[in-house]
C-alpha cells in the first residue's frame, strides 16, 4: 500500500502535494522541470469568465522573508481554457483540478455551468476575490456574500468542489463549518496575507492597489495556526493546508496539524523541482517512522 495516499470526498490522491493556484501557471510551464504525473494533482491558475489584464506593473516585490504580489488574476478567460488549458490537462494521468474566480455570484455560477461539460476531478472556488456588488469586499470577508455564493455554487456542477478561503477570514472556524454545512467537499486554508510596501525613493506605495498579498516562509506559522484551529474545531471535511511551505518538514507539520493534503506556492518560483523532492522526502519520512499519511493527519492534536 502506498503510504502517501490520501482522499478528498470520492477522490483518491497518490500523494498530498499539489501546486497552489497561480504559482505554476496552468502546469505546462512546470512540465519541462518535473513529471507532473507524480503530483497528487495538477491545479491550474484561476480562470475567470472574461479575460483579465491584471494589475499594472510592478506586480512583485521580494522581501527578506517572502514574496509580495499584486497580479490581479491575469488570464485569458474562458476561451483560452477551452482551446489550450483543458486539452493540456486531459493529457495528464494525475488528477486534474481547476481554480475559478469571479467578481459576482453570477460569474461563478456561469463558470461552474460551463465546466460541467468538461470532466475534471475537482474545481477549487477561490472566494478571496473582491465582490463588486459589495464595494469590492472579498467574498470570504463578508459572511452574507459568501453564503449567497456557496448556496448558488452548490446547485451547479456535481464535480468535487473545494472552497479556498483567506487565512485572514474571520471568524475562520465559523466560515469553515459553513462551507461544511453547505455540502462542499473540502476547504483550502488559505491564501496570501495582506501587506503594504512603501517605495522610500518615491515616498509612496509600491503597488498601484496599495495592498498586496504576502506569501512565503513568513506566513507559514499563521497558516499552520489556521489549519490547527479548523481541525481542532471538529470540522469533518478535509482541510487543504497552504501558506509558506518550503520543504517536507513544512508539509509534515501541516499534516500533523490536520491537513489532508497541501498546496505548494512560492517555493516553486525558487526551485521548480521542489515538489518532486518533497514527495520523495515524505516517502522517506513515512518509511523511517513506519507510518502513513492517514495515521498522521491531525496526530499532533492527539499528543498535545
Amino acid at each position: 500500500m502506498n503510504p502517501l495516499t490520501t482522499r478528498i470526498d470520492s477522490m483518491f490522491m497518490n500523494n498530498p502535494v499539489v501546486p497552489a493556484s497561480g504559482t505554476v501557471g496552468y502546469g505546462l510551464e512546470l512540465s519541462e522541470w518535473i513529471d507532473l504525473n507524480q503530483l497528487g494533482a495538477v491545479l491550474s491558475k484561476s480562470i475567470t469568465l472574461l479575460p483579465k489584464k491584471g494589475n499594472p506593473q510592478p506586480r512583485l516585490f521580494e522581501t527578506e522573508i517572502g514574496l509580495m504580489n499584486s497580479i490581479g488574476l491575469e488570464n485569458q478567460g474562458w476561451p483560452q481554457f477551452v482551446s489550450e488549458i483543458y486539452p493540456f490537462l486531459t493529457s495528464l494521468k494525475t488528477l486534474k483540478w481547476v481554480s475559478i474566480a469571479g467578481s459576482s455570484v453570477v460569474e461563478y455560477v456561469d463558470l461552474l455551468g460551463k465546466l460541467e461539460a468538461f470532466p475534471l476531478d475537482a474545481i477549487e472556488i477561490n472566494v478571496s476575490c473582491p465582490n463588486v456588488k459589495k464595494g469590492g469586499i472579498p467574498f470570504c470577508f463578508h459572511i452574507p456574500s459568501l453564503k449567497e455564493l456557496l448556496k448558488a455554487a452548490k446547485k451547479v456542477n456535481p464535480t468535487v468542489k473545494i472552497i479556498k478561503i483567506s487565512i485572514e477570514s474571520q471568524p475562520l472556524v465559523d466560515i469553515c463549518h459553513m462551507i461544511e454545512e453547505e455540502g462542499f467537499s473540502a476547504v483550502c486554508i488559505g491564501n496570501t496575507v495582506r501587506g503594504v510596501v512603501i517605495d522610500i525613493e518615491k515616498q509612496k506605495p509600491y503597488f498601484s492597489n496599495i495592498i498586496a498579498g504576502m506569501s512565503g516562509p513568513a506566513i507559514k506559522p499563521i497558516a499552520l495556526r489556521a489549519v490547527w484551529e479548523a481541525y481542532q474545531s471538529g470540522l469533518s471535511i478535509p482541510i487543504i493546508g497552504c501558506g509558506g511551505i518550503q520543504n517536507v518538514h513544512d508539509i509534515i507539520e501541516f499534516i500533523l496539524a490536520g491537513a489532508t493534503c497541501v498546496e505548494v506556492g512560492s517555493a516553486n518560483l525558487i526551485d521548480p523541482t521542489c515538489m518532486s523532492k518533497m514527495i520523495r522526502d515524505l516517502g522517506v519520512y513515512c518509511e523511517q517512522n513506519k507510518t502513513n499519511l492517514k495515521e498522521m493527519i491531525g496526530l499532533a492534536h492527539r499528543k498535545e
